[in-house]
């Protein structure tokens, strides 16, 4: 019988169970992306949470795993780097930076983002393979501004802007905040764990429910925005394990 935990204003349950997965989706790094409907993520200055798996084939200096789209270019956006940095960028191009990271290629990663106060000097915390790895408010603030246009996984907002190149898997959101626990029971040292027991918003699973054909990412969250398949990613039965 699963053990049922206390909530917390701000956080969710843990996870309670590996989830099934036989796919990802892989990116070329030149213009591949999943794109997601307008209206999915409207972050302004109130929680949210962001969970993915990825797997990099190389690394340039910049390397985009998603971007919100605003109109000023973006409002919110992930980076990796080369150089073993995390990246969260707000829609002024200031980001929150986590230094030191051993992002190695050809090996599966959690990511996690998180804000956890509202406001536009909010708390932000970046976690990686389960742990925390820096906490702060982003340099001119926390306000991510509004959502226009399609938002994307896989890339920057322009075909050549940081293109990712690799794998990317079990990509999930929350308009709330989750706690470390609940990161830490999702990354199950490097098992992903069944996330619907939190209630995710947007919950991309790369293939699953979709048999891993065709060019649409069902969402399995509570907001069904599903993801269209753009200039061509593919599946992939390389999954984080």
């Amino acid at each position: 019988m699963p053990i049922c935990l206390p909530s917390f204003a701000g956080a969710v349950s843990p996870a309670s169970s590996v989830v099934f997965n036989e796919f990802s989706l892989h990116f070329d790094g030149t213009d591949d992306e999943l794109t997601i409907p307008q209206g999915t993520f409207n972050l302004g200055s109130g929680l949210f949470s962001f969970s993915l798996w990825f797997n990099a084939d190389s690394l340039n200096t910049y390397n985009c795993l998603f971007r919100i789209n605003s109109s000023t270019g973006i409002s919110c956006a992930s980076f990796i780097r080369s150089n073993g940095e995390i990246w969260l960028s707000n829609w002024s191009f200031n980001q929150l930076v986590s230094s030191g990271n051993t992002i190695g290629t050809n090996t599966w990663h959690h990511l996690a983002y998180v804000k956890s106060t509202t406001g536009s000097t909010g708390t932000v915390t970046i976690y990686f393979n389960g742990s925390s790895v820096t906490s702060g408010s982003i340099p001119s603030g926390s306000n991510f501004g509004s959502e226009s246009g399609t938002s994307a996984i896989g890339r920057a907002y322009a075909a050549t802007h940081y293109p990712f190149d690799g794998k990317i898997d079990e990509f999930s959101f929350w308009n709330s905040a989750l706690s470390a626990s609940n990161i830490s029971n999702i990354y199950n040292s490097g098992v992903p764990n069944d996330i619907s027991s939190l209630s995710p918003v947007g919950w991309w699973r790369m293939g699953e429910n979709d048999g891993g054909t065709g060019t649409t990412i069902t969402d399995q969250g509570s907001g069904g925005n599903d993801g269209t398949l753009t200039n061509g990613p593919t599946f992939s039965t390389s999954v984080p394990s």
